[in-house]
């Protein structure tokens, strides 16, 4: 579904656009909206949140979080296209977002890549009392037994879904995936009805530190400070570095002027004691960089390249 498809389905039924506005001195002037498929609370919002509280110190004007939930997301982009290409309409977005473009339901060159300000890394996690005690001891099960190895997912063909499934492809193993919600994720894997689970260390800190997981394996390029002794897939020969990040699109008829103007804003913003405080306490700020424009636009490229070969190897595209 691309823009120009969603442009005149809005036409179709009445909806007037405005044209864009031109970059100008005074930019921000009003509130600037953040749509997102999310609930209000979730880790997107929060994300928003966060950089909307120095990002209004620093422009005299709101930031303010728009969830528009359901549909895997395709409403809440509808509504974002739907709106003028002004520069004060931006959509969150994150690996979502590929997913969908890989499946052929939108499209990214209807985006433009302003800013990636968190990029997280995520962990296969196990019971306390779990038999696999290494890693490796997950894997030769699971090569032993194919299928035999459960690990629980929060939701099913998402992110999560993909990071397992190419640890698998690259390991040359078959884990059963089990989708969750979140909550049920975590009761599921800690009541053993699950063999593991993946999960980001910030949201998964407080169960390893009160003993009820243990982590194994890291999915990033280099170990956590605070997990000295849990191995990087990557040192075990392994490349499998995907990250669940977060950032904000302009659309794609956007001023530049605008979208360079935001940019600094928000890495003025990101830099901000309010935002750092933020990035720690949810674990954000080991991997995470700031990077836009050009570089998030070659990112979001190699993105789409790591999602279609994986996809096309879970069967989920052509």
């Amino acid at each position: 579904m691309t823009k120009t498809t969603l442009t005149l389905a809005a036409l179709a039924a009445g909806l007037a656009f405005a044209t864009p506005a031109v970059a100008s001195d005074d930019y921000p002037s009003r509130s600037v909206e953040v749509i997102h498929h999310y609930g209000p609370g979730g880790g997107t919002d929060r994300f928003v949140r966060a950089v909307a509280e120095p990002f209004a110190e620093i422009t005299g004007q709101q930031m303010v979080p728009v969830s528009i939930k359901g549909g895997g997301g395709i409403p809440a982009i509808a509504q974002w296209q739907r709106r003028p290409d002004d520069g004060y309409t931006l959509m969150a977005i994150s690996p979502a977002q590929v997913i969908s473009h890989v499946q052929g339901r939108i499209d990214m060159a209807d985006f433009l890549p302003l800013a990636r300000v968190q990029f997280d890394q995520a962990l296969i996690w196990v019971p306390a009392d779990s038999p696999f005690q290494t890693v490796q001891d997950m894997l030769d099960a699971a090569k032993a037994n194919p299928g035999s190895v459960s690990v629980a997912l929060s939701g099913a063909g998402g992110f999560d879904e993909v990071a397992v499934s190419l640890f698998g492809l690259e390991a040359d193993v078959n884990f059963t995936t089990v989708p969750f919600s979140s909550s049920e994720m975590v009761s599921n894997t800690v009541g053993g009805q699950v063999d593991a689970m993946f999960e980001e260390f910030g949201p998964a800190r407080g169960l390893w530190e009160s003993g009820d997981l243990r982590p194994l394996v890291l999915f990033s390029e280099t170990r956590l400070p605070e997990l000295p002794d849990v191995p990087t897939a990557v040192e075990m020969g392994y490349d499998v570095t995907l990250g669940r990040w977060r950032a904000f699109a302009m659309q794609g008829g956007d001023d530049m002027d605008q979208a360079k103007h935001l940019y600094s804003v928000i890495e003025q913003a990101v830099e901000a004691d309010s935002y750092k405080a933020f990035e720690a306490q949810s674990a954000l700020q080991y991997r995470s960089e700031l990077i836009g424009l050009d570089d998030f636009k070659a990112f979001i490229d190699t993105e789409i390249e790591t999602y279609t070969s994986v996809m096309k190897q879970l069967g989920y595209i052509d």
